[in-house]
Parts: C-alpha cells; structure tokens; sequence
C-alpha cells in the first residue's frame, strides 16, 4: 500500500509537466504547446525543467528552431503519448454526455429489432437530436443496477414487477409460419400435430423468462414425444428470417410480429394463442439526474398505451 500511495503520489505531482511534455514533445516547440494550455512560453519551459529535475534526465535538446527529444525522451513519450491519448479521449467523451445526453436501452434482440427499431425515426424526431441514443440488444437481461445501462426492456414475469416499471407487451405467444409451408404442410388442424412437424427454436439463457415450446405446449394441455428435432438458433431475427423461409413453424410474440403478419410474411398455423404471467416490462433508474432516459422513457411507455387500444 505504501509502495502504490507513494507511486500515485509521485505521479499526481508530475501530471501538469508530463501533459506539458507531451504536447512539446508533439510540436516541437514551446511555443505552441504554451498556445494550447493558455500559459507563457517561459511557464512551460519552467515545467519541463522541473520535470526533467524530478526524473533526473535530460528530455529535450534545445535547438535553433525548437526542441528534438532525446533517447530518454523518446522512451518516456512511447509510454506517456499513447497514455494522454487515452486518457484525453475519455474526458471528452464524459464532457460530450454532459453537453449531450446519452440514453443506453437494453432490449433483447425480438424487441429491439422488430419494435424499436421501426418506432426510432419517430423517437428521434419527437425528442430531437440532442439526445443520443444506443441500443444494447442482448438475449439476457442486465444485472440489477446496472450503471451502464439506463433503460431495460426484457421479458419478465409480472409478479416480479418493481415499483415504476411499465408492462408494455403481455407475452402471447402463437405458432406461425410461412404461408408457403403452411400449403406444403398443412391444413394443421390442432396444436397437437406440431409435435410431428418442423419446430424451430430460440436458445434461452438461464437467466431468460420468456415462453418455450415445452412450456407452449404444456400450458395447452399437449402431451407427447417430438418426432422431430428443433431447429435452434441463438437470435430471433433469425427464427423469424427461417420460419419466412419456410423452414418449420416458430413460435410468435404477437405484438412484436404483428408487422410481418400483416405483410402476409407470416401466418398463425393454428389458432391457440398462450397467454402467459410474464411480458416485456420496461424498467429504469429513478435516481438518474438526467432527463434523457426520463424523456426516453416516457416516450415508448406512451407508444406501447396507444397500441394497446
């Protein structure tokens, strides 16, 4: 502790000098590198002084038309040029959030790229552009309190709900297909026959609540051995894009497929909808100062009110 006190010591009282280096170092002169940091020529020369006095090397070599670094310069600026880039790209980008709110959502990739996406121009253009907006798309959702993420929209059972969260989709769940496999394969009179058909599968991560095939058919009543094995993929973009292919039936989330159903891309390949207790619920940090993710917020709790009617 005493050797990373007295380090961190150390450098503290050499950071004005090494900034001041850095930027000699860069153009080569006094001159402009004073320009940059608002003081005289005789300042920072005074700094690089006390640095070299402080490290016990000789940095620069003074010549006619400006400075060259020396072999010991050349060492320290390969380790403290790339560092003052680093760290200067990172307060600029803090002061950016400041002057520009920054509002990071995290959807699973159902939501974000069959509700949200559609619904951004619209976003961006009520809430104007001072606002930034990042979609974290994610199969899991974030670990509770999460200061990387402002807004969170995943499926979750109801009874789970925090104080100001927002039900914005309840999970119904119907099986769709291409209305091409649909003449191929059907008429499919009852659920009970998607046993024996093509089933195509979203991989669920432990942490996931959202509805499966097992628990589909189980909320049906339906029994019984799978002829078939699932097709599975890790993406429901993908389970959609196959089941528009006309690779096996999928299982549906209507609110979020609605869309693709009316486009007749999809259709329903029975009529049994699964209601379930759990939906996409759109929660947020209340103890956020900024009024972005409020404003953010807000807005597609009000868009998710209006297609409810």
């Amino acid at each position: 502790m005493t050797n990373i006190s007295s380090t961190y010591s150390k450098f503290s009282h050499n950071l004005v000098g090494l900034c001041a280096f850095d930027l000699v170092a860069q153009h080569g002169n006094f001159t402009r590198a004073a320009e940059l940091l608002g003081i005289s020529q005789s300042a920072i020369s005074q700094r690089i002084r006390n640095l070299e006095l402080e490290l016990g090397v000789v940095l620069f070599r003074r010549e006619h038309r400006g400075v060259a670094l020396t072999n010991e310069g050349l060492r320290l600026l390969s380790v403290v040029g790339p560092a003052m880039k680093q760290l200067g790209n990172s307060v600029t980008s803090l002061l950016e959030r400041k002057s520009k709110p920054r509002v990071r959502l995290s959807a699973d990739f159902a939501f974000s790229t069959l509700w949200l996406l559609p619904r951004l121009p619209h976003l961006r253009s009520e809430l104007g552009e001072e606002i930034e907006i990042q979609i974290l798309a994610s199969q899991s959702p974030p670990e509770v309190n999460d200061d990387d993420c402002d807004i969170a929209i995943h499926v979750s059972a109801l009874n789970k709900m925090a104080e100001g969260d927002v039900l914005l989709l309840e999970e119904k769940v119907a099986a769709v297909c291409s209305p091409a496999f649909l003449d191929k394969n059907g008429p499919i009179s009852t659920s009970a026959e998607l046993l024996n058909t093509q089933l195509l599968s979203l991989s669920k991560p432990p942490s996931a609540e959202w509805q499966t095939w097992q628990g589909w058919f189980d909320s049906l009543g339906i029994t019984g051995e799978r002829s078939r094995n699932y097709i599975s993929f890790n993406n429901y973009d993908m389970v959609t894009q196959s089941a528009i292919a006309g690779h096996g039936v999928a299982l549906g989330w209507l609110g979020l497929i609605d869309g693709v159903i009316k486009d007749g891309l999809l259709v329903q390949a029975t009529g049994d909808v699964v209601t379930s207790q759990a939906g996409y619920v759109m929660s947020r940090d209340y103890s956020s100062p900024s009024r972005g993710p409020a404003r953010v917020f807000d807005w597609i709790a009000t868009q998710a009110a209006r297609l409810a009617f």
